[in-house]
């Protein structure tokens, strides 16, 4: 396990991530700071020379990171500086008075580098299979679209929030450089990415009253994107006035780079929007944990919830073995809670997470467990399906606290979905108290369903050609299952016996 620090310099911010790494495996993004420096208003208004004031304050900035970092224990950092860079003049005699100053390496990345990592954060953290990226910065706006894992195309346009100008100008650059992105697939989303789309989702959130306030994976569309635009518009305020929590720069900056947006989605055609929060220091962080190795991974869900399970010191093996037994359950008692395959993947969710919150409370953890999933991190899964995964997680004992929880969510979740997570819930609260002692006892779990009632068998020796067979084995797992069999009768509407 190492730290590395990741160092970002922009236009627009400077940055400092703390990543811990298992190399090849995992990474944990501990801590995140970020100071805006507005080097691209600067240049603009000092004839594209940064100035000595202007180095400076970025090299204080910088040696303050540097200071954080080592009193985090980092070992290793990766500095790199925008690509946008290059609009200074002086942009190389900058770079090397940082280096020099901090005894640091900042590398100018190419405009395919910043394309290839942002492309890494996106396909890494989203599970969509095709889809345009849009990024609007500063001084630049990125499209990448691919398709299956792989870019097919990409371009970046010379005009970004800060640099804005008119829609009209902006047109005439994307029509020289956008061409290929008229023949897409109009049925893909626009994966937005850059606090101009993290700012729209806020307030789209706000007025909506939307009830998960989580950026990342929020779904839209270009009709409510450009209400939204349309509100800001008509605000009596100055265009440098900030909204609070909403983004760290101005209305009029967030008004460009939606103006900026929209002009990308009318032009190629697409209206489904789905907001991206991981940006390049995730791209980075990937890349660093997997030895520069930008394959994919193979499943997003899966590789975030194990994540989390390797950042919080939760035993990975157990709980696969666990989700073994739930998904078996749910295979068993498939003719009696009749679910769409598509909430198999709340389930495994909610039973890899089932400890979480044993880490602040081993005995009353359910509650805990249950805020802990919402605020997790989790990535490949739309925000109905992670509090879903919550509530299956935590709500064996649906009791006054559960239910007041559930009217919050009232807009996301319909009465089919409530009938849902009792289900799931009762088979991962089975799965559980047959892994109750942790020991893997049961090897296999036969159900057959007779009339009225379901009997439910406990496997825990499959060859049974063997001379000695404990058949007393799993007595301690039945005799703790048989206190559920109430819930389950009320539940699944039949009898249970279990063997």
């Amino acid at each position: 396990m190492i730290k590395a620090a990741i160092m970002e310099l922009g236009t627009n911010q400077i940055k400092l991530s703390i990543v811990r790494i298992e190399e090849n495996k995992y990474f944990e993004v501990e801590k995140e700071y970020t100071e805006n420096v507005g080097i691209e208003q600067h240049l603009q208004a000092n004839s594209e020379l940064i100035k000595t004031a202007k180095i400076k304050e970025c090299i204080n900035i910088l040696h303050m990171y540097k200071e954080i970092a080592i009193d985090n224990g980092v070992t290793k950092y990766h500095c790199v500086a925008s690509a946008n860079l290059v609009a200074a003049k002086n942009y190389i005699s900058f770079l090397e008075e940082i280096n020099s100053d901090l005894d640091l390496e900042f590398k100018l990345l190419t405009e395919e580098e910043e394309i290839n990592i942002l492309y890494t954060a996106v396909v890494n953290s989203i599970d969509v299979a095709k889809g345009l990226i849009v990024s609007v910065s500063t001084s630049s706006t990125r499209l990448i679209y691919y398709c299956r894992r792989v870019i097919l195309n990409s371009a970046t346009i010379p005009m970004g929030a800060a640099n804005f100008t008119s829609v009209e100008d902006f047109n005439q650059l994307l029509k020289a450089a956008g061409e290929p992105f008229q023949q897409i697939d109009p049925e893909i989303p626009v994966i937005g990415s850059s606090e101009i789309f993290t700012g729209f989702a806020r307030l789209s959130r706000k007025k909506t009253k939307y009830p998960f306030d989580v950026d990342h994976n929020y779904n839209s569309n270009l009709e409510h994107f450009q209400e939204i635009l349309t509100f800001l518009q008509g605000l009596d305020v100055e265009k440098g006035a900030k909204l609070k929590g909403i983004t760290a720069n101005g209305i009029g900056y967030l008004m460009n780079g939606m103006s900026l947006a929209l002009a990308v989605m009318e032009y190629v055609g697409l209206k489904q929007i789905v907001i991206n929060r991981s940006g390049r220091n995730i791209g980075i962080a990937h890349r660093l944990t997997m030895q520069e190795d930008d394959r994919p991974v193979n499943d997003v869900c899966l590789n975030s919830v194990e994540t989390v399970l390797w950042a919080n010191n939760l035993d990975l093996d157990n709980a696969k073995y666990q989700y073994l037994l739930a998904s078996t359950l749910y295979m068993q008692l498939k003719v009696l809670h009749k679910l769409p395959r598509v909430f198999t993947r709340v389930l495994k969710v909610a039973t890899l997470l089932f400890n979480l919150g044993t880490n602040i409370n081993k005995q009353n953890f359910d509650k805990i467990t249950y805020y802990a999933i919402l605020n997790a991190n989790l990535y490949g899964l739309s925000h109905k399906e992670i509090v879903m995964a919550a509530f299956v997680a935590s709500c064996r004992n649906w009791d006054d606290f559960m239910l007041s929880e559930w009217v919050k969510y009232k807009d996301l979740m319909d009465e089919e979905d409530l009938v849902a997570v009792r289900k799931l819930a009762m088979i991962e609260a089975m799965a559980a108290t047959i892994n109750l002692r942790n020991q893997k006892v049961v090897k296999d779990i036969s159900c057959d369903v007779l009339g009225d009632s379901v009997i439910i068998k406990l496997i825990t020796e499959t060859d049974m050609k063997k001379n000695k067979v404990d058949v007393d084995a799993a007595k301690t797992e039945i005799f703790q299952l048989r206190k559920l069999s109430k819930d389950f009768t009320r539940i699944y509407k039949k009898n249970v016996e279990i063997l």
